[in-house]
């Protein structure tokens, strides 16, 4: 429980406007709000799901701060994606939290110790610093590097960003797969929205909420907590809509 009322008080003061600074100029700056936990789950190049400590099956999406993976239908998503799994999958890990996203999503730096995994896959190539207009972002030397010395998705030169892709291609079409598999779906925090279509992860978890085949399928390869495939043979609701 303790987990629980800690990221609701997360979420309370990401949600709160800022108090006024204090006009004394000793005063110390106030520190990242922050989580920790073990990650359990490698969504993409920057999107995990962490199971925060002290509860079992508390688990939360978080979007790495300050870069931008391929997308998972584009060259190098699934390069990006096995990088930030060989760095992060089952690693204890502290996230420095900036804010929620549209989707709901924590987006927060991921660090390992003092390693900072957003910094370290920019640096291999596997993902851009977000840029936010003229702002090339808080990687964007790191980025050079990487470029200059054609690593990671640089190397054949001509990697295209993924703001780019999207705006050309559009959003891909169905969820991303995961680079782990996951032995039960973990019970907790149903955040995330998928990529394309009109489907979101809204809290439904059994086979008489769903309607179709295709949309049991959905959830069960993309929301936390779903309670459809008792087998784990990875096909959901086998006597209702999927039936063998």
């Amino acid at each position: 429980m303790k987990s629980i009322v800690w990221l609701v008080v997360v979420m309370l003061a990401l949600a709160s406007p800022a108090a006024p600074a204090a006009q004394n100029k000793s005063s110390v700056p106030p520190q990242p709000v922050a989580l920790t936990g073990t990650v359990s789950r490698v969504v993409d190049g920057d999107t995990l799901w962490l199971k925060t400590e002290g509860d079992g099956d508390l688990h939360v999406v978080i979007r790495l701060e300050g870069i931008d993976a391929p997308e998972s239908c584009q060259v190098g998503g699934a390069e990006a994606t096995a990088a930030l799994n060989a760095l992060a999958l089952g690693r204890n890990v502290t996230i420095r939290i900036a804010a929620r996203d549209e989707h709901g999503r924590i987006v927060g730096k991921v660090f390992d110790g003092e390693k900072d995994l957003g910094d370290r896959l920019v640096r291999d190539g596997m993902a851009w610093s977000s840029r936010y207009q003229f702002d090339r972002g808080p990687y964007v030397a790191e980025e050079r590097m990487a470029l200059a010395l054609k690593r990671g998705l640089h190397a054949a030169g001509g990697a295209i960003l993924p703001r780019d892709f999207r705006k050309a291609h559009g959003p891909c079409e169905g969820a991303p797969k995961a680079a782990a598999a996951v032995p039960s779906a973990p019970v907790g925090l149903a955040v995330a929205t998928p990529p394309g279509g009109n489907l979101r992860c809204d809290g439904r978890t059994y086979c008489s909420q769903m309607s179709s085949c295709a949309e049991a399928t959905w959830f069960l390869k993309n929301c936390p907590g779903v309670k459809m495939d008792g087998d784990r043979d990875g096909v959901p609701c086998e006597l209702q809509w999927c039936p063998r």
